[in-house]
């Protein structure tokens, strides 16, 4: 029987999905380990009892070569270790690695809330700011593997909890002007304040609001320069859409170009399976 395998890095967890032609397996989530080889360790526990693969998909928060990540700042101990190589000796499969931003808009335009369109962007708002885009139904890596970087979208930034040291291992900045100004780590105590504006407190409905305008300015430049056919919040924020849609659209309307006001901006319809998901599309698709 054929076996793949999805397998979804994050900042704190680990996610593992398999599949044969009798369907998905139960989605299994582990605390990410804290070293490169405790993480070989622990994705090989975690896929022990699955028989072995024809392939294996592995989403990272950053971006990867063919054979190793390049840039992961929330896990920089995998940056430059030779992932594929050791997981392909560990596992006995082929391994590929992407970055999570574009498996989860890849699931998405399979399986989601872009189903069906031949343009998309993602805009992945969490801790930062990340992405993806479809482009003609394929999803644009870029030379580099890192399109998509919404982040790194200049914007005036106020106080952020991202301000920080702001040069890492790379010789450059770690965050983007856009991360910085609109993430969820910029909006403070953001559970609490969503919960308010839905409550309808006037307060946590004017910071709200402030905060819309902020994210509003990266996702109107996006909607005007790419005229995508649809527009996805996902991350942390997607499940708040319900609240911070409205204002949201209508700072996109106040800053975007004619075409780019009309582009609709949806919540992405697969939450935290997503990247998951995605991850164990590659693992069985020749090409993406």
């Amino acid at each position: 029987m054929t076996t793949y395998v999805g397998i979804d890095v994050g900042g704190t967890s680990v996610r593992v999905l398999a599949e044969t032609p009798d369907g998905r397996g139960e989605l299994v989530t582990a605390p990410v380990a804290g070293s490169y080889d405790a993480f070989l360790a622990q994705v090989t526990t975690l896929c022990a009892g699955i028989a072995r693969p024809a392939g294996v998909g592995i989403g990272l928060p950053g971006t990867s070569g063919e054979d190793r990540p390049v840039f992961v700042p929330a896990l920089p101990w995998l940056e430059g270790r030779p992932l594929r190589e050791d997981m392909e000796a560990r596992l006995g499969a082929p391994v590929r690695l992407a970055l999570d931003g574009h498996l989860t808009l890849l699931a998405e335009a399979a399986e989601g809330a872009a189903k069906g369109a031949r343009s998309a962007v993602l805009l992945a708002v969490g801790t930062g700011i990340g992405g993806a885009l479809l482009i003609d139904g394929r999803i644009w890596r870029g030379v580099h593997g890192s399109a998509g970087s919404w982040g790194w979208l200049p914007a005036d930034v106020p106080d952020s909890p991202l301000d920080g040291p702001v040069h890492g291992p790379v010789h450059g900045p770690v965050h983007g002007s856009f991360e910085r100004a609109a993430s969820g780590s910029s909006l403070r105590d953001g559970p609490a304040l969503m919960a308010a504006a839905r409550a309808g407190d006037e307060r946590a409905c004017a910071a709200l609001d402030a905060y819309a305008a902020r994210l509003a300015r990266g996702v109107a430049a996006v909607a005007s320069t790419i005229d995508p056919e649809i527009i996805l919040i996902g991350g942390g924020l997607a499940d708040a859409m319900d609240v911070l849609g409205p204002p949201l659209q209508r700072h996109v309307a106040r800053f975007a170009s004619p075409d780019g006001r009309r582009v609709p901006v949806r919540p992405a319809a697969l939450g935290s399976r997503a990247g998951v998901v995605g991850a164990l599309l590659i693992a069985r698709t020749e090409e993406w």
